[in-house]
């Protein structure tokens, strides 16, 4: 089976290295990216990278209007390249198959389309966001929120100070090509192609650890590029799609993004109250729940 990844990154000069190692390391054969005007230092990062015969370098210019651009990715790698599963993900998102390989994950190799449970990290004062190895032998020192908050945004009408890191965020799809057409906005959902319609499923034995938070630094330069991408495409946005970028950008104009950052840091003493409750879990605890009976306790879908 052979495996291509379509990555989106922009302005992840912290992260970008790290995710294409750790995609060749699960067995990605073809690394199919978009640099969309990054001005961080990620573009001279993913130099290094260019010339390596699994890198396939898109590079965006900071005036290019994004909208539609990993549909236009994802064509590009059917028509180029010979690939059985096409797998899509953003530079700050980490996929953990259980037995630490794609090759071996029975849902990729089982499913033409997979929903796959995302999971942010926690930012947990004076602690790494990540163990220095993610192979399985460190799941249990990789910690997720197993099960966060859902229906965030009617709750934050009520409860403003509820910290976004603790809720529920959408999944992503690996799909095969042969039998699906694409994906939809935010790679969250599977376009479907032809008769029969494909299954899909929740994959049980694969997650992706999602890092939406490190440091202000960061946060900062994502609302900058949050504000310039809906200058772009915002008018194309319906109902309740991106809520939490309008959220976060009506925070900014107030001059409160750093209480926002802050309201994402957890004390140690939180942290491990929140472990306590079950809400925070190891990645290997994670696995474990996933693979006990129906009956068990599910995850949150």
């Amino acid at each position: 089976m052979r495996i291509a990844a379509n990555l989106n990154v922009l302005d992840e000069a912290e992260l970008i290295e790290l995710c294409l190692r750790h995609l060749r390391a699960i067995g990605v054969d073809l690394i199919v990216l978009t640099d969309i005007g990054s001005v961080d230092g990620t573009a001279e990062r993913l130099e290094q990278f260019a010339g390596d015969p699994d890198i396939c370098l898109i590079r965006l210019g900071r005036d290019d209007d994004p909208w539609g651009f990993p549909a236009r990715m994802y064509e590009r790698t059917i028509a180029q390249f010979s690939v059985d599963r096409v797998l899509f993900l953003d530079a700050d998102e980490f996929w953990l198959p259980r037995s630490g390989s794609l090759r071996d994950t029975t849902s990729v190799a089982l499913h033409d389309a997979l929903s796959v449970r995302r999971l942010n990290v926690p930012l947990v004062e004076l602690r790494p966001l990540l163990p220095p190895d993610l192979s399985p032998a460190s799941y249990q020192d990789l910690y997720v929120i197993a099960k966060p908050t859902t229906d965030a945004e009617r709750k934050f009408q009520s409860d403003p100070a509820l910290a976004w890191i603790m809720t529920q965020v959408g999944p992503k799809t690996i799909i095969n090509p042969r039998t699906v057409q694409g994906v939809g906005m935010g790679t969250h959902q599977v376009v479907e192609k032809g008769q029969p319609n494909p299954n899909v499923v929740w994959a049980d034995d694969l997650i992706i650890a999602h890092l939406p938070f490190s440091t202000s630094a960061r946060f900062l330069r994502k609302l900058e590029n949050i504000d310039r991408s809906m200058n772009f495409f915002g008018h194309r946005l319906m109902g309740s799609q991106a809520w939490h970028w309008k959220r976060w950008l009506r925070l900014a104009k107030e001059g409160t993004a750093g209480e926002e950052f802050a309201r994402q840091v957890m004390t140690e003493e939180t942290f491990r109250a929140e472990q306590a409750k079950g809400t925070i879990q190891s990645v290997e605890a994670v696995f474990r729940q996933m693979a006990a009976p129906a009956d068990a306790a599910p995850l949150p879908t």
